[in-house]
């Protein structure tokens, strides 16, 4: 795990974008970015906004060496043409995985369309499996969509490794496992009939199965500080 400036660097690319439920926001830099921002919004917290940074808090200015070379990458940003571009950033996934894509999506309009007919909990409600349905339904797709666009990328660079692709597959691994649980507990807690339930968790099961089979050793990455929790616990000594 690296630190930087007190934040754990890249803990937000395998996370489960879930912040109220997250106990380390506070080593976060995308989460500080994204409450300055809503801070610079808040018209009561101009002054504290607006005020000018401490002398300490300044950073040096960067080397000269340092500083070229950010001039040149920004100039040839700037010179890149769109069809440069699209050759630097790769979409897409390859044809024998859109099957994997279609059943992520699938299930997430299916279980958007469900829960648009039941009756939602506060919003705030963060231990009602409906909640956790309805944040794992649009995250599933996406980090399924990573995880299958990070493995095609890596057939041109094969050396990456960890490969970035298994932690993506693993947030969506553990996000599957969290809404097959939701589900059995929304059954459970009389929320649903059985039979509304079992085929979302049957979906998910065949989901899941799929995934391991393409990333297996998606389970054994590590993710910066969230599957760290000695490394984490060193910061507050």
């Amino acid at each position: 795990m690296e630190v930087l400036d007190g934040f754990i660097v890249g803990i937000y690319n395998y996370c489960d974008r879930w912040c109220e439920t997250c106990g380390l926001t506070s080593r976060c830099r995308v989460f500080a970015d994204r409450a300055a921002f809503l801070a610079e919004l808040d018209p009561h917290l101009k002054d504290v906004v607006e005020a000018p940074p401490l002398p300490q808090d300044l950073p040096p200015p960067p080397a000269r060496w340092l500083q070229d070379c950010i001039d040149e990458m920004n100039e040839a940003a700037r010179e890149m043409t769109i069809d440069e571009a699209r050759h630097v950033v790769r979409e897409g996934i390859a044809p024998e995985h859109e099957g994997i894509d279609r059943r992520a999506r699938a299930y997430s309009f299916s279980t958007a369309g469900w829960l648009q007919r039941v009756e939602m909990p506060d919003d705030r409600d963060y231990a009602d499996p409906r909640s956790i349905l309805a944040h794992d339904c649009a995250l599933i797709p996406a980090k399924v969509y990573r995880a299958l666009n990070g493995w095609l990328l890596s057939q041109d660079d094969p050396g990456d490794w960890p490969a970035d692709h298994d932690g993506s597959a693993k947030v969506a691994l553990l996000s599957i496992d969290r809404s097959r649980a939701a589900w059995i507990t929304t059954a459970g807690h009389g929320l649903a009939p059985t039979t509304e339930v079992e085929p979302f968790v049957s979906e998910l099961g065949v989901l899941a199965d799929e995934l391991e089979r393409l990333f297996p050793n998606a389970r054994a990455f590590v993710r910066p500080g969230l599957d760290e929790p000695a490394e984490v616990a060193k910061l507050t000594e």
